[in-house]
């Protein structure tokens, strides 16, 4: 029920206004027109989500199709400040939760719950830096052709496109992990 429920959340994200993301694009990869890098490029974004949106692309230089994921403006300031708030929450909801649960409240419970806080709230950041999601995303390509699952691919990265706001990967068309039907993902 919780994993249905994070789908529809993140299937439900309203995009951001593709002219902002244009300019992003343009300021992270210093073009001043983006027919310099693309030869098209989506209007609208095909997908949306927390962190950022995606746009379908042709690369100028080789005619590749690719998958453009440009970051939600101030989602790094936006995760701070909902982290800040969890975090002088979370000794509240502690200390409430016992109580409805006949249990004595330990400083080690409010220890343990803030630190699960800092750990939800690192991954959640480490979500912000794309250049990082390059590196696993080639690391993932690797060991799923390691095991054996050819059934299961991440797009190549366009490596001289990849910046703190921007990755760049080939389009791949296919299904999501959590709809494909494919012997291989069970093993995953």
């Amino acid at each position: 029920a919780y994993a249905l429920e994070l789908r529809q959340l993140q299937d439900s994200v309203t995009p951001f206004d593709s002219d902002r993301a244009y300019d992003i694009l343009r300021e992270e990869l210093g073009v001043e027109d983006l027919s310099e890098v693309f030869s098209s490029l989506s209007q609208e974004p095909i997908a949306s989500a927390s962190i950022g949106q995606v746009y379908r692309g042709t690369l100028a230089a080789d005619g590749k199709d690719v998958a453009v994921k440009v970051q939600r403006p101030g989602i790094l300031s936006e995760i701070a400040l909902d982290l800040y708030i969890l975090r002088l929450l979370t000794p509240i909801q502690t200390k409430l939760q016992n109580a409805v649960n006949g249990i004595k409240t330990s400083p080690e419970d409010i220890d343990t719950a803030v630190a699960l806080v800092d750990e939800w709230g690192r991954g959640f950041v480490a979500e912000t830096d794309y250049r990082l999601e390059a590196i696993n995303t080639v690391t993932f390509e690797a060991a799923m052709r390691k095991r054996g699952l050819d059934a299961v691919c991440a797009p190549a990265v366009v490596d001289s496109l990849v910046r703190d706001k921007v990755l760049v990967t080939e389009w791949v068309d296919g299904t999501r992990l959590d709809t494909d039907q494919s012997p291989d993902v069970p093993r995953l």
